[in-house]
């Protein structure tokens, strides 16, 4: 058998092991000795602790994060049902990170067993911190995604004081999503939780939902338990206005949206009237389309020259006759890229004449996907149906903690976002936060930071602003403010990072 040969077969044979689970994580008795040896050897998996690997693609660079941020959850859910099978729970904070839909990959996640202390030290700085409780072992199990954890009424009674101060958009998504009170009342009842209601009932008086907080106090009345209700939040007001959520993720996106648009007014130039000659702003929007092309490609790693660029914008180019060309997939970005811009601009010519932004982006957004993917899709490097509707997969940013919302929740999302946009009456925050939850819901399988930047352009034109190019030299500044946003969610830096860029000198118009 050759080396070839012999790889595919250890690699057959580990994949049958991990689809048996529907994931990529192999424990080491499910291959032989040999197999695991060819398959490590080869760069096919990688080991997550002694005894535990998962299947990677070879061409994974080193310190690449995305794999194992890709398989976090599903590596704790096997490993952990390996362990201890149903006899572990996520304790109340860890629950509620997964209930909430948070889109960070957490450092720590603690997991509380009826026997079986232990810290796992796993790759990329994070850890499973197990501890053994079982006189207090959780009384109200549910499962997400196959892992165990405490039901959602059950976690927020249980949550320390200090999470509703440290993690207060999640508390409040938390709160939000309880749908009934009884939900709430029941479980205090059930298990005499005196001190969890009085600060169950603060937190609802603080969200100025004041139904579910009296509901609540009266039904545990009723049974003779007299609450003082406590506000355990320390912030001045809630983020949100509504009562209900229609999903965490839209919630969360509400919440963040109202968090940071204070930030970007504090922190951005204000903006101007629209320009008073609207084709002398297309004009020079023209003018600086290969630079933009340049950048906004090379950005997403196309090999993509100045020179490839002007023969697509002249419409001289041909993928069978020049050299140029022989590169199929960047050349059709190159020319995907210039229809995209097109539209943008058609586009900004609406916003111009006086149309609103936010409806004109929300009406075109799928037309400038489909122009930026349609050459591909005739040359058949991508399947033509994926050029309608959002994406109907999983979708993880290389090396970012962040994780996009599920396939699921990206029409809620995407719609809160348009909402967001339509009801925000600053143009500079409507660019600054329209560009960065756009690639935070990372709503298309491929081509999220082009549109996210095209986006960005078409709204700094409402108020006036230039068009503004990301500068292929600040790749790594613009990938990493990114990431320390979706971490820590401060939208100072970002909005700096775009102030700065507006600078430039080809980005004045």
């Amino acid at each position: 058998m050759t080396t070839s040969d012999a790889i595919a077969a250890a690699l057959f044979r580990a994949r049958v092991a991990a689809d048996t689970r529907g994931a990529q994580i192999i424990q080491t008795t499910e291959v032989s000795r040999a197999d695991r040896e060819i398959l490590l050897a080869t760069g096919w998996l990688q080991e997550i602790i002694r005894g535990w690997y998962m299947l990677v693609r070879p061409d994974v660079a080193t310190g690449d994060t995305a794999a194992w941020y890709t398989n976090f959850w599903d590596f704790a859910r096997i490993y952990l049902e390996h362990r201890f099978g149903k006899d572990y729970c996520m304790s109340a904070e860890s629950s509620l990170d997964l209930h909430v839909d948070n889109p960070i990959v957490p450092k720590q996640v603690i997991v509380i067993v009826k026997q079986g202390t232990g810290l796992r030290t796993l790759k990329h700085d994070t850890s499973l911190m197990i501890y053994a409780d079982p006189n207090n072992f959780p009384a109200e199990i549910t499962q997400k995604n196959g892992i165990n954890m405490m039901s959602l009424p059950y976690a927020l009674c249980k949550a320390a004081p200090t999470y509703f101060q440290n993690h207060p958009r999640d508390a409040e998504l938390a709160l939000r999503s309880i749908k009934t009170p009884d939900e709430i009342s029941r479980l205090i009842i059930r298990y005499n939780l005196k001190t969890a209601a009085a600060r169950i009932i603060g937190a609802y008086q603080f969200l100025n939902d004041m139904s579910m907080a009296e509901t609540i106090k009266n039904d545990l009345a009723t049974v003779g338990i007299l609450i003082s209700p406590s506000n355990p939040f320390e912030q001045a007001a809630p983020l949100l206005k509504t009562t209900r959520l229609k999903s965490p993720c839209a919630g969360r996106i509400q919440a963040m949206w109202a968090e940071a648009r204070n930030t970007v007014i504090n922190h951005f130039p204000k903006p101007s009237s629209l320009p008073k000659n609207p084709a002398e702003y297309l004009h020079k929007v023209d003018e600086i389309y290969q630079f933009d092309a340049y950048n906004s490609l090379s950005i997403e790693g196309y090999q993509v020259t100045n020179e490839l660029i002007s023969r697509v914008q002249s419409k001289q180019w041909d993928p069978g006759k020049n050299e140029y060309d022989y590169n199929m997939k960047n050349a059709m970005a190159a020319r995907g890229y210039y229809d995209a811009f097109q539209q943008v601009k058609f586009c900004i010519a609406k916003i111009l004449d006086g149309e609103n932004a936010a409806l004109v982006v929300k009406e075109n957004l799928q037309k400038w996907f489909q122009k930026l993917f349609g050459p591909s899709v005739n040359a058949g490097i991508v399947p033509a149906e994926s050029l309608f509707g959002y994406r109907n997969d999983r979708v993880f940013i290389r090396n970012s903690r962040h994780s996009p919302p599920p396939k699921e929740a990206v029409a809620d999302a995407m719609e809160t976002f348009f909402d967001c946009l339509s009801k925000e009456p600053h143009p500079g925050v409507n660019a600054v936060l329209g560009h960065y939850f756009f690639v935070f819901i990372h709503p298309y399988m491929d081509g999220n930071g082009r549109i996210g930047r095209f986006l960005m352009n078409a709204l700094l034109a409402s108020g006036g602003y230039p068009w503004t190019v990301i500068r292929v030299e600040n790749r790594s500044k613009y990938i990493a403010t990114l990431e320390n946003t979706h971490n820590q969610f401060d939208i100072t830096e970002f909005t700096e990072f775009i102030k700065s860029e507006m600078k430039q000198r080809h980005n004045k118009l």
